[in-house]
């Protein structure tokens, strides 16, 4: 009941002044560590993630939006350590170009290269991204023999005269017929070639937990850094740093959607972060609402007449949720994290679920781990 809550509030104010014609909005939904994962996680207590709900939860939580789909890297294949499907290298090899093929299908628009796509080898990487209609990208991986990017570095997605530029990198890409330049100085070197002609720069970045280095340090003048490798998830509540990009981790399998909604009323003025506060709101209106479904119909400050301690709660509450509220309208420019579970209450797309079960009929092996 907590999350079709959460869910339906989430709904509600993402939609809210759409109609406002003043306003820019745009939403970026990540995805980071899916591992090939074309169904839900197989958790045995909470079983989240899978491509038919992420499908529908976009089209029916989120009407309207148009969403930028991204995923920051490790997509393609199996983890060793988290899940492994123990296949053949043939048959990790068939999930992984089906993947592409139903990414394309979701209508995906970004995908960063991560170290654990090369399991299927560098040609046969190549091969299966090379003609698609997603843009995978990779700044500092470069050919050993030609000496030449295997990918385009970026990409740059324009909305009504806005310019987003998506640059992805990898710290942890390894192969014996590739180069894996620093990425920090490659990332910088696109950053300051792109800075002045795009609005905002966004960091899809590859790095594992135990090399993770302050990349808002890394990186002053990116503006929003989505991770893969690391296996963290970041909460909207999550203390960023102050100063430099604000730093996503999306966790593992596709669990979780990782989405960033950007509105923006004044061009070339900052964007404000109002992810905390808007989390409080969120905390404040699911309390309130569990107080009042003890009786729907009457006012809660009636339904709790006889009980002091809980008027002056809901009280402070109502009071805190209505500065919060002023404070927040009164932003031009705002962004606002949100990390959806992809829970089992949120049906499948009924297309996506035909589409691979299509792809699940023509292998010899189960596609479900």
């Amino acid at each position: 009941m907590k999350i079709l809550i959460y869910i339906i509030f989430f709904t509600i104010i993402v939609g809210q002044d759409t109609s406002n014609e003043n306003f820019l909005d745009i939403s970026i939904v990540s995805t980071s560590n899916v591992y090939s994962e074309y169904y839900d996680c197989g958790c045995p207590k909470n079983p989240l993630g899978g491509l038919a709900r992420k499908t529908f939860f976009l089209k029916n939580m989120m009407p309207g939006r148009d969403s930028f789909l991204i995923d920051a890297g490790n997509s393609l294949f199996d983890s060793n350590q988290i899940n492994p499907d123990n296949l053949s290298i043939e048959n990790k090899r068939f999930k992984a170009r089906n993947f592409v093929k139903i990414l394309e299908f979701l209508g995906q628009d970004v995908v960063n290269i991560g170290s654990n796509d090369f399991k299927g080898g560098v040609d046969f990487l190549i091969d299966i991204t090379k003609d698609s209609s997603i843009n995978f990208i990779s700044a500092n991986l470069y050919d050993k023999s030609s000496n030449e990017l295997l990918f385009n570095p970026y990409y740059v997605y324009e909305k009504d005269g806005a310019r987003i530029a998506f640059i992805g990198l990898s710290q942890s890409a390894r192969s014996n017929s590739i180069i894996n330049k620093n990425f920090i100085e490659e990332g910088n070197r696109y950053i300051s070639e792109l800075k002045s002609s795009v609005d905002i720069i966004v960091m899809l970045i590859n790095v594992i937990d135990e090399n993770l280095i302050d990349l808002s340090k890394s990186f002053t003048n990116a503006d929003y850094i989505f991770l893969s490798g690391s296996t963290k998830r970041t909460e909207p509540r999550s203390k960023q740093s102050d100063s430099g990009a604000l730093i996503y981790g999306g966790g593992i399998q596709g669990k979780h959607l990782s989405i960033l909604d950007i509105r923006i009323k004044a061009p070339n003025k900052p964007i404000i972060d109002v992810s905390a506060p808007f989390n409080r709101l969120q905390e404040i209106d699911y309390r309130l609402n569990r107080l009042q479904a003890k009786n729907p119909s009457i006012r809660l400050e009636e339904l709790y007449a006889n009980q002091p301690n809980v008027l002056s709660l809901i009280e402070k509450y109502q009071k805190e949720a209505t500065e919060l509220g002023i404070s927040l309208a009164g932003y031009q420019n705002r962004s606002t994290f949100f990390s959806i579970p992809l829970a089992p209450t949120i049906p499948d797309d009924k297309d996506v679920a035909a589409f691979i079960q299509d792809i699940a009929d023509k292998a010899d092996f189960s596609l479900k781990n």
